[in-house]
């Protein structure tokens, strides 16, 4: 009877570890190779709602919920775009493109480990057209139309017109804006990579740090400022040449902003107006 009992208590401690050690194998053959969970990745194409067409270098980034850009990319030739969010959360989608009514969309919950696909519609912008009246003797020109001259009178703000631009600008805007107060022209990059050929990023002097404007060209948002500027730099010469810009109003701080051009960054916002008509 004792060997009996020995016995069977030796079995059922042989069982507990054979089950321990089956347990453990099966664990290791459902994680070996697993790699730890990255955020997910938003992908889609963008198009015109009316024609269906792709829409090419539409700018599109990822806001959080505060309105914070934290990820940003343009759309290829074929308007398609592929964000990875940096941590799993609550987004909206920004798109924004020269031509067409900017969108924000969501709220999108983003998981880990996944691709989230998208279709995205633009509306081609329409242009809205007040009570219109000939006036044989007088013609207003775009800079009175938009607002800018009204504006440059009040004088909150920075103004440059395309023959004070011209005048210091060979082939980057940028060179117009460097001595600007409270705006900052980052020249640095890479001496090799593809890096090493990118534009020079403008920056807003604030609270002893730094941070990125919204740019606005002929009234579309090209890109979105940030609080952080290395969540997304902002370029301009990465969308007009100096030739192109018949004026610049540079504003560095929120509240001297117009409120029509109110800066989704809250970091001031720079607006160019082309010769386009």
């Amino acid at each position: 009877m004792d060997w009996s009992k020995a016995e069977a208590r030796e079995l059922k401690r042989r069982d507990s570890v054979l089950s321990a050690t089956v347990l453990a194998l099966a664990l290791y053959a459902w994680t070996i190779g697993t790699p730890i969970g990255e955020a997910q990745v938003i992908r889609g194409t963008i198009r015109d709602a009316r024609t269906s067409e792709p829409v090419m270098l539409a700018y599109v980034g990822l806001l959080e919920p505060g309105r914070e850009l934290v990820v940003a990319s343009l759309a290829d030739r074929y308007g398609s775009f592929s964000l990875q969010a940096p941590t799993a959360g609550s987004y909206f989608l920004y798109v924004a493109r020269m031509g067409y009514k900017s969108l924000i969309d969501g709220v999108f919950e983003v998981g880990e480990d996944g691709v989230f696909e998208l279709q995205v519609g633009l509306t081609p912008a329409a242009i809205s057209l007040e009570d219109l009246v000939v006036e044989a003797e007088e013609r207003k020109s775009k800079l009175d139309l938009v607002g800018f001259m009204e504006r440059a009178a009040i004088g909150r703000g920075t103004f440059l017109i395309g023959e004070d631009i011209q005048a210091v600008a060979f082939d980057k805007i940028t060179d117009a804006f460097r001595n600007i107060p409270g705006l900052v022209v980052i020249t640095t990059r890479p001496q090799f990579g593809p890096e090493s050929v990118r534009n020079p990023e403008i920056r807003v002097r604030r609270g002893g740090g730094e941070c990125s404007p919204t740019l606005y060209v002929d009234g579309a948002i090209m890109a979105l400022g940030s609080q952080r500027p290395g969540s997304g730099a902002v370029r301009p010469d990465d969308f007009v040449m100096p030739v192109s810009v018949e004026a610049v109003e540079i504003y560095v701080r929120p509240s001297e902003t117009p409120l029509q051009y109110e800066a989704l960054g809250r970091c001031g916002a720079v607006l160019i107006w082309t010769y386009a008509r």
